[in-house]
């Protein structure tokens, strides 16, 4: 898989449906694990979704011209960003593509200094992704009776 074509370009208005597909799909497990029926990207309309790519940072994945995820990011200042979600249609996940992207990811924001997410304490394969990614777990936080988040953050560089 890794010798594909791998692109990661801003989100287009003409990719939304594609994308709220690949990510419902992405988080219907969590959603099914936490029962977090008011946070979850499962639940996300397009029109936040619109929202979403005019007010943050929003990629579209591609493979070849299929696109097969997305990844938002949100900016909490000029050194900070978070990343908020990073997700694949199932068939292109664990194919090391989502190392590449978050790679790439890290290239194009070389200048930032830190680099942070939140990730359900109970996906492992999550956790280990991060941190074979050199993120480091910080802190966790409940967000409901079955959900807590795992904080990960990644200092890029020094001041």
């Amino acid at each position: 898989m890794t010798n594909l074509n791998l692109s990661i370009k801003r989100t287009q208005i003409n990719e939304l449906e594609t994308l709220l597909n690949i990510q419902k799909e992405a988080f219907a497990a969590d959603l099914k694990l936490y029962e977090d029926y008011q946070t979850s990207p499962v639940n996300e309309s397009l029109v936040k979704l619109t929202e979403n790519i005019k007010n943050f940072i929003h990629y579209t994945i591609r493979i070849e011209n299929e696109i097969i995820g997305g990844i938002d990011i949100r900016k909490k200042n000029e050194s900070e960003y978070r990343l908020s979600k990073l997700f694949l249609s199932d068939k292109f996940q664990n194919k090391g593509l989502g190392s590449r992207v978050m790679e790439k990811m890290e290239e194009e924001f070389s200048s930032k200094v830190e680099w942070s997410l939140y990730t359900p304490y109970l996906n492992k394969r999550n956790h280990h992704f991060y941190e074979k990614l050199g993120y480091k777990k910080i802190g966790e936080y409940p967000v409901t009776e079955k959900l807590t988040l795992f904080k990960y953050v990644k200092k890029c560089r020094e001041n």
